[in-house]
């Protein structure tokens, strides 16, 4: 768990943009789509009982199955978080259930914010890339972070006041 030092206030958090999610989880509407019709289908051919039996116990695996998948991709999306406060920025990274990597690196230590929008709909809709270079650390990288203007602004304007 992230502790908050005394004083410190957190000014954003910051999750991916719903349409990340959203993308993702219209392929998994259609996976779980295509046996469903084909399970309606079932019953217009003449088949034996065992077989049709059978036919429904895969789907029910195979729904399981992309059940998962999706718990997977919903997780990776609301517990990806970027915390910005007052003294730091805090990059927390599922990946996977059980590992988490926690990055964070002090204002003061920013140099330089850079923001990418990869394509139209991510311009359009306001998303992107931000990029934050640090002294003497590695650069911290957000994909696919909403408002990317407001939020190096942010960072911007949080390290102007830190110097």
């Amino acid at each position: 768990m992230t502790i908050i030092h005394p004083g410190e206030k957190i000014i954003r958090v910051v999750h991916r943009h719903w349409i990340v999610v959203a993308q993702k989880m219209t392929m998994v509407a259609f996976l779980i789509l295509v046996p469903i019709v084909g399970l309606f289908l079932l019953p217009l051919f003449v088949i034996p009982e065992a077989l049709a039996a059978l036919a429904v116990y895969l789907f029910s695996l195979y729904t399981l199955f992309i059940a998962v998948i999706a718990f997977g991709m919903w997780m990776d999306y609301y517990l990806d978080i970027w915390i910005i406060t007052s003294e730091r920025i805090i990059d927390i990274e599922h990946k996977g259930v059980f590992n988490r990597e926690v990055s964070e690196f002090m204002m003061e230590r920013v140099q330089d914010v850079t923001t990418h929008n990869p394509n139209f709909l991510s311009l359009l809709l306001g998303y992107g890339t931000i990029e934050v270079h640090t002294a003497g650390e590695k650069t911290f990288v957000g994909h696919d972070l909403p408002n990317v203007k407001e939020i190096k602004d942010i960072i911007i304007e949080t390290r102007m006041k830190r110097a």
